[in-house]
């Protein structure tokens, strides 16, 4: 009877191991996970797992790293060639390869390897296809920024797949970074990236078919200015003339009075007359309505994609800015006694992390609209958060260490804070701290 029951038995589940340590192999392992088959994880907080031999992953493996935080590289004394390879069907996404003077990940003849927003540098080619397969997409060409906020990657595909593009250089040491992907069909394709690529540097990308991934592409330049224009400041000089300076030069052609919003002491007041001088780098604007001597007030783009830099980047932001009364306050904000407790954040709770996030404290000499600038490690820009300062004094300012609905990755990080007070003066010496995202376990 135990034997006929057998055989109706339900089929065991795909096996879920998750790597623990950085060894090279043992209990624990990325080795071991991967021999031991079926879906491959990552405990929190894994430095660089460096592999002395390369690592073979056989058909039925899934390999996943949801935050794209785990790196594998070459161990000193690797054995050489591609450090990673795929010998029969699986799949990988989220996980950094490098591995100096070979490829990173080699696919044999007739396998279909899924290799998906994997972030792949200092390497003599990222993928390498054996047997031939999925070709890589082609023609690839970073646009302009959009009235959106977007900006566009353009290229060719010969099938209907996933794209995934790559910012940076992969054979540079530098890593690179995933910046977007989308399900495309065959033939050209636009795709709005989610990251940056870097201003000025390089952009690849790969093909996902059912027959697995292709080769990463030839590398396409990436614009040296991918910025939309804002409005940078602005002051009134008399009663009834305000000068704009935008964050760039703008092309004269795309500008014009009914482009901006000016309010004056609360007031919409109507523009009749305006300028720009040669080279988009001031914009004057005249007001029939006039304002008092000392009043300040906002000046906005009407709508996004107001105005052009010469790049052909359009604006994309709305929001107001303060307009400086002219004669009036002229001095910035001052801010000191900056810190964080903790300096050390989690940002989910768990039984590791009871209390998510950080308080910020520091002092300000006056209130007004506090900009929270946010730096990586290797100081790329990360992102910004506004709080409005309703009194001067100690400011004590609650936050998750989210931008824009999304969670940092985990790593060292520096915030700068400045306040800009109702008539447009901005704080001149900024203070910063450093402080780091660690992570905890789900």
């Amino acid at each position: 009877m135990l034997a006929v029951a057998a055989l109706f038995a339900a089929p065991a589940a795909a096996q879920a191991v998750e790597v623990t340590n950085t060894n090279d192999s043992g209990a624990g392992s990325f080795r071991d996970a991967v021999g031991t088959g079926g879906t491959v994880t990552f405990d929190p907080g894994l430095g660089p797992i460096l592999l002395a031999t390369p690592l073979t992953v056989p058909a039925g493996v899934t390999i996943t790293d949801p935050e794209r935080n785990v790196t594998v590289g070459p161990a000193v004394g690797f054995s050489g060639g591609a450090l990673i390879r795929f010998t029969g069907n699986s799949s990988m996404s989220g996980v950094n390869v490098n591995n100096h003077g070979a490829p990173g990940i080699s696919v044999n003849a007739g396998v279909a390897a899924t290799i998906r927003q994997s972030a792949i540098y200092d390497v003599t080619q990222p993928i390498d296809l054996l047997g031939g397969g999925t070709s890589a997409p082609t023609s690839l060409k970073v646009g302009q920024r959009q009235a959106d906020g977007t900006l566009p990657l353009s290229g060719t595909v010969g099938a209907p797949g996933t794209v995934d593009a790559y910012g940076g250089d992969p054979l540079g040491t530098s890593p690179t970074n995933w910046v977007g992907s989308a399900t495309v069909s065959s033939g050209s394709f636009t795709l709005p990236l989610s990251a940056n690529p870097p201003a000025g540097g390089k952009i690849s990308a790969t093909l996902t078919t059912a027959g697995g991934t292709s080769e990463w592409s030839a590398p396409a330049d990436v614009p040296a200015d991918i910025t939309a224009p804002i409005i940078l400041s602005a002051r009134a000089l008399t009663t009834t003339e305000v000068v704009v300076t935008p964050s760039e030069p703008l092309v004269a052609a795309t500008v014009g009075l009914s482009d901006f919003s000016l309010s004056m002491a609360g007031k919409g007041r109507t523009l009749t007359r305006g300028g720009i001088v040669p080279g988009g780098s001031r914009i004057y604007l005249i007001s029939s309505e006039p304002w008092k001597p000392g009043e300040a007030g906002s000046i906005s783009f009407v709508r996004p994609g107001a105005v052009s830099d010469g790049a052909g980047n359009v604006s994309n932001s709305t929001q107001p800015v303060v307009v400086g009364a002219s004669p009036g306050d002229f001095e910035a904000p001052v801010l000191d006694k900056m810190k964080f407790k903790p300096t050390r954040i989690c940002l989910s709770k768990s039984s590791r992390c009871r209390h998510p996030g950080t308080t910020i404290t520091f002092t300000t000499s006056e209130p007004g609209r506090a900009v929270f600038q946010i730096y990586s490690n290797s100081s790329r820009r990360a992102g910004s958060f506004v709080k409005r300062l309703k009194t001067d004094g100690v400011q004590r300012i609650k936050w998750r260490g989210s931008l824009h609905n999304h969670k940092l990755r985990a790593g060292r990080y520096v915030m700068e804070i400045t306040v800009t007070d109702s008539v447009g003066n901005t704080t001149d010496d900024a203070p910063y701290r450093t402080f780091r995202v660690v992570r905890t376990s789900r």
